[in-house]
């Protein structure tokens, strides 16, 4: 019983760890998942590329999956991810990852999940296996759905998704340092409730970028850095610009027709490109 899964990457425009409301867009960098069922209650995962992380947030997506479907007979897998998507940036990393293991298993037992039960079953797992703080069900569905996404990730429900503005590409800086979850002062987090929440508000309202950069800079404060990049990147000439999910990276919005431009001014170094993703 072998199924195949894909999920992709994302930027936030909000962070949810201190309203429980985030948002997020898709892009186009991808995670590809091979699931194999096994009777045994046996667990093998190879994640391409990245011999040392953590395999428990595939175990757990998988087990979340057949404990769903006790009948199947199936106790356990073999998982095999390849991705694109640098971990521990703020890109959604394990997001992509557990939607794409979640469809492969529902795959090799020849069920289609929603894209809503995937993100909600992603959700469980990355709590139970400590690479989310809220569950990230907005990252979830904004990698599985595409498009701009708001959610309540306290009860995991979606309660809006409209399309990104057209002509820009993604340009992400990625700096040459990690922030894992169990890193993050979410404490401090907590301390810029009211400054997320009224760019939350920006954001329903249309703002998205000027939400992306307010929501971007309390992130900053909270890790104790400076939104240096973000700030660059705008005098530079991007349209907007902002540390992503938990950071480090910086998502920034260039118009199509100026990216050349902005990176011969920004520089080019630490950066990777992506198209952002407005469809299933």
């Amino acid at each position: 019983m072998i199924g195949k899964g894909v999920s992709y990457g994302a930027l936030s425009v909000i962070n949810a760890i201190s309203t429980g409301k985030g948002a997020a867009f898709g892009i186009d960098l991808k995670t590809e998942a091979t699931v194999q069922l096994i009777p045994e209650n046996e667990f093998s995962v190879e994640i391409g590329g990245h011999p040392s992380e953590s395999v428990s947030l595939a175990r757990f997506s998988v087990e979340e999956v057949l404990r769903r479907y006790p009948d199947s007979g199936m106790n356990g897998a073999v998982i095999r991810t390849t991705s694109n998507i640098p971990i521990s940036q703020g890109l959604k990393s394990s997001s992509s990852a557990a939607n794409a293991i979640i469809s492969a298993a529902a795959a090799a037992l020849g069920i289609r999940l929603d894209p809503l039960e995937i993100g909600r079953i992603g959700a469980t797992a990355a709590v139970k296996a400590g690479v989310s703080i809220t569950g990230a069900f907005d990252d979830a569905c904004a990698c599985q759905l595409g498009g701009l996404v708001f959610t309540d990730n306290l009860k995991r429900e979606l309660l809006l998704r409209r399309p990104m503005p057209e002509g820009y590409t993604a340009v992400i800086h990625i700096p040459p340092f990690q922030i894992r979850k169990s890193a993050f002062p979410s404490e401090k987090m907590q301390k810029m409730r009211d400054m997320v929440s009224a760019a939350y508000d920006m954001a329903i309202e249309g703002d998205v970028f000027s939400a992306m950069y307010v929501n971007g800079r309390c992130t900053c404060e909270a890790i104790g850095i400076t939104p240096e990049t973000a700030d660059r990147a705008l005098s530079c000439g991007a349209a907007a610009a902002g540390l992503s999910g938990t950071g480090p990276a910086t998502g920034i919005l260039v118009p199509e027709g100026r990216l050349d431009e902005f990176l011969d001014r920004f520089g080019r170094e630490d950066i990777l490109i992506a198209n952002i993703r407005n469809g299933v």
